[in-house]
């Protein structure tokens, strides 16, 4: 057998020892953070690693990206962020890779960090405004049309029929999809032009498809509702991937095909500026490991703490249970309520959505509702013929949000804690004085515990 072919092939051995152990670690240290409940995304992500991998033989560490890497690492092992230590995860193996490996692109980590849970956990909680305004948009615009539609938060209602702007269907879900085949466009010119992106320009472009699919889904919502398509038809999700092609995709590699030519020269071969030895790479990524192993048992084993302002206490008319990570959930025949601290202004906050469909619900029906002087979210919970009603804000016991800007900016100013509040009762008339009902009990004890804390 050929000498060289015996290397290569245990060279491969060897790199996917290492890969392994990397996903072994993170799988081990993030198993109850992580939530891989979108399989097809992260198998086409799979599928598209080899395709836009662009491997040099030149065997390299960028410092920036392992400073970077260590750096989250670093944060995330002072402040205990789950979140923190994913992203030092993926860039410590990105960076240890290439010191075994070669110098690799950039697509196959963009790839990866779209596929992960954390993309869709800030999608998810981000893209409730964003849907009750394309709804608004989209309104807007058939009433121009001469339709009579009307909007009620994510709901289009227009000649007795309603057509619902949610997560679930095959529209704002598009978005991951619509940036990792972004990814693949980008990693193919480049492969073929022999022109190297640069990072700014990769982020420009991508933001670039964000907005293009933003029109995408304007143009989907539109052409549901004149043509009155309905979720149980075929055609939905159809139109929904016609619009992504032709709204999004098309525009994009003429786009960055055209800005491409027109902007960079080809790339050049330099020559190598240093080389990594076996031994010298198999050490960093030791190193690396070993530091990722280290920060990841502390993490879990030194959960944050909930302050002592976030305390509760029991409520007059209600059964309490405290659960994990502080969250206290109280009850009646009446309603159900989870009060969830939030750690600090960085914390993700057990969005409902999230906890919501953990067990098993679907939401529905998402919208802005006015109670008393106050604005919070409602929508419906779906779960075989079963319907809860739900709501949700941010509050500190000082002033009510819901706004993530809102309640994030005034706790890096140093305003007390936000708690997520979530009313969820039977029936929806119920709710609004459900809300009421509990706001007063709520109002007593944030008052309760900081008197408490300044005696």
């Amino acid at each position: 057998m050929n000498l060289r072919a015996i290397l290569r092939t245990e060279h491969f051995i060897l790199t996917t020892i290492i890969l392994g152990l990397y996903l072994l670690i993170g799988g081990f240290i993030l198993s109850d953070y992580l939530l891989w409940d979108s399989q097809w995304l992260l198998a086409l992500a799979l599928a598209l690693v080899p395709l836009v991998t662009q491997v040099q033989s030149q065997k390299s560490v960028p410092i920036s990206a392992l400073l970077i890497a260590i750096g989250f690492a670093i944060l995330s092992y002072h402040l205990h962020n789950s979140t923190l230590y994913f992203l030092a995860l993926v860039t410590a193996a990105w960076c240890g890779l290439q010191a075994v490996l070669g110098r690799l692109s950039l697509f196959p980590l963009l790839l990866l960090m779209v596929a992960s849970p954390i993309f869709k956990y800030v999608v998810n909680i981000l893209s409730f405004p964003l849907r009750i305004q394309l709804t608004n948009w989209a309104v807007a615009i058939l009433q121009r049309l001469g339709s009579e539609a009307e909007a009620a938060g994510n709901i289009i209602l227009i000649n007795g029929n309603e057509f619902a702007v949610d997560p679930a269907c095959a529209g704002l879900s598009m978005l991951s999809l619509a940036l990792l085949l972004g990814i693949f466009i980008l990693a193919h010119l480049q492969r073929v032009e022999k022109k190297v992106w640069p990072l700014w320009f990769i982020g420009l472009l991508l933001t670039g498809m964000l907005l293009l699919n933003l029109v995408s889904n304007l143009m989907r919502i539109l052409l549901l509702v004149w043509f009155k398509i309905l979720p149980d038809n075929p055609l939905h999700d159809v139109l929904g991937l016609l619009c992504l092609f032709f709204y999004a995709l098309l525009p994009f590699y003429f786009l960055a095909k055209q800005l491409q030519h027109a902007s960079f020269e080809p790339a050049t071969p330099k020559p190598a500026a240093s080389t990594i030895s076996l031994r010298g790479g198999l050490s960093i990524n030791y190193f690396l490991l070993l530091g990722l192993t280290g920060v990841g048992v502390s993490i879990n084993k030194q959960k944050p703490l909930v302050a002592s302002e976030q305390q509760v206490t029991q409520l007059p008319g209600f059964d309490m249970e405290k659960l994990q990570q502080g969250v206290t959930k109280y009850s009646n025949e009446a309603m159900l309520v989870y009060l969830k601290p939030v750690q600090a202004f960085y914390s993700t906050e057990h969005h409902p959505l999230i906890c919501w469909e953990g067990s098993g619900y679907k939401f529905r029906h998402v919208q802005q509702r006015q109670i008393g002087a106050d604005t919070v979210y409602v929508g419906e919970l779906q779960k075989g013929a079963d319907t809860l009603y739900t709501a949700w804000w941010m509050d500190n016991g000082q002033h009510q949000t819901i706004n993530q800007w809102d309640w994030r900016l005034r706790m890096l100013k140093g305003e007390e804690k936000f708690k997520l509040v979530n009313v969820t009762v039977a029936q929806k008339e119920a709710l609004p004085q459900a809300i009421r009902s509990f706001k007063k009990q709520t109002n007593y004890l944030m008052v309760h515990v900081d008197s408490d804390r300044i005696r």
